[in-house]
């Protein structure tokens, strides 16, 4: 279903492309390199340095959680040991099998702890990075759609697409005008850095 509707888009963009070939003589139609202009983009550098960030805040807090379990898993090994120690009276033994067994209760309760904490994080850590990206992708696009049609481009193509078969959706392209650069000039007009120029 995918890949016939993926071929049947390809052959209407074409037959568009086709069409426009023949009202002019140089068609109105670009190209841009959308994976350039995003890995370029200002914000997409500051949205991975504040994912790094999390990333790491993220690891410190498992750092810690894995110290104080095996904290816990020290003191639970010691007190297994008392609990077979036979130089201890009975009761003292006994004792310390009841404190033992809580104290694998716990270590449970601790590991159930660490892979909620984990799966949690990892799914917050996903969805945050795949919100910043659609976002930077729509500002990106939303300045595509605005300088294509000051320049009165027709039709714009992601050279940097490939299809659902792996195939670069742009194969070939003589003459047309690839818009990148201007873009990532506009993209980044609103930095820092761009304005000390």
């Amino acid at each position: 279903m995918k890949r016939s509707f993926s071929l049947t888009l390809m052959a209407a963009t074409w037959a568009v492309v086709g069409s426009l070939w023949g009202q002019e003589a140089s068609p109105r139609i670009a190209l841009i390199d959308m994976q350039r202009a995003f890995k370029e983009y200002y914000k997409t550098k500051q949205a991975e340095a504040a994912l790094r960030e999390r990333a790491n805040a993220f690891q410190r807090e498992r750092q810690t959680m894995l110290a104080d379990y095996q904290k816990l898993a020290d003191e639970t090994q010691k007190i297994r040991d008392a609990a077979v120690d036979k130089s201890l009276p009975e009761s003292a033994r006994e004792e310390k099998r009841k404190a033992f067994e809580t104290k694998v209760q716990d270590l449970r309760n601790m590991e159930r702890k660490i892979q909620e904490f984990q799966l949690t994080r990892t799914k917050e850590f996903e969805e945050q990075s795949q919100r910043m990206r659609q976002g930077l992708l729509q500002e990106i696009t939303k300045v595509v759609t605005d300088f294509s049609a000051r320049e009165k481009f027709l039709l714009v193509l992601d050279k940097s697409s490939v299809s659902l078969t792996g195939v670069p959706v742009v194969l070939y392209a003589q003459g047309l005008r690839d818009i990148t650069d201007d873009v990532i000039r506009l993209i980044n007009s609103g930095s820092s850095s761009s304005s000390k120029r």
